[in-house]
This record gives structure tokens, sequence and C-alpha cells, in this order.
């Protein structure tokens, strides 16, 4: 049996096992010779088996992308809608500017020194009301 592999439980994963690990340690000399034999050019079992490995893994992305997709369904159906409370965002935006003057500056110097516009200012308390669910969602509050 291959190294790392878990430990066979019925006869027929013995066998399994014991298939695979007759091919891994085939060389690719015994493996043309093989393909010979049967009739076969080893370039078209190589294309053969390259064409069956992108076709498994295309499967397994379609598979992973709908798994994918249920989560995020779920998660949908899941989500609370929270009322955004424009007055307490406007208070925590308002400490943070008072505690940081840089800030002021620095959320004007995208608008050239003439201050944030009411979308910039929406978009901001937005962001805000954004920020405290997803903390309240990690610290397991639940009431996002």
């Amino acid at each position: 049996m291959t190294a790392g592999k878990s430990t066979p439980r019925t006869p027929l994963d013995h066998i399994e096992e014991a298939f695979l690990d007759n091919i891994l340690e085939t060389s690719e000399a015994d493996l043309r010779e093989e393909s010979v034999e049967e009739g076969r050019s080893p370039d078209e079992v190589v294309a053969l088996m390259k064409a069956r490995l992108a076709a498994a893994h295309e499967e397994c992305a379609q598979a992973r992308m709908a798994q994918a997709r249920e989560g995020l369904a779920a998660f949908r159906r899941e989500e609370k809608v929270v009322p955004l409370d424009l007055a307490r965002q406007r208070e925590r935006l308002a400490a943070m500017r008072s505690r940081a003057p840089a800030a002021s500056g620095m959320m004007m110097a995208a608008r050239k020194g003439d201050g944030l516009s009411e979308r910039d200012e929406e978009g901001l308390l937005e962001d805000l009301a954004d920020l405290e669910r997803l903390s309240q969602l990690r610290d397991g509050d639940g009431e996002a």
C-alpha cells in the first residue's frame, strides 16, 4: 500500500489499493509496452487519459460551484435585514472625526479639499453600519 493512505477497510478496498499501487509503480516504458501489446498507440492512451482527467476536473469544478451556490442561497435565507440607524452611525462618524483630526483631512483628500458629498457620507454611514453588524455576528451577538 502507498505511504500516507488510509488503511483499507474491506477486501475490495485491498484489491483496489493493490491495483492503484501497481499502476503507480509501473514505469513509463512498461506502460508504453503494454499499450502497444494491446494494439493501442501510447500517445492515444495519453490523450485519452488527459481528456478523462480534464472531464473529471470540469465535473469537480461544477460540483464545487453548485455547492458554493447552495451555500450562498442558504446564507441569504438566514440573513436578517437590519434597518440602518442613521443617527447612530452619524454619531460614530463624528466621533471618528473628532478623535483623529487627520481622518477628516483624509476623507476630504479624494474630494480635493471640498469635503464629503452627501452621497459620500451616506456611503460611509452604510459601511459603518455593515462593519458594526459584522462585528456583532463575529462576536456571537446574533442581533445583527
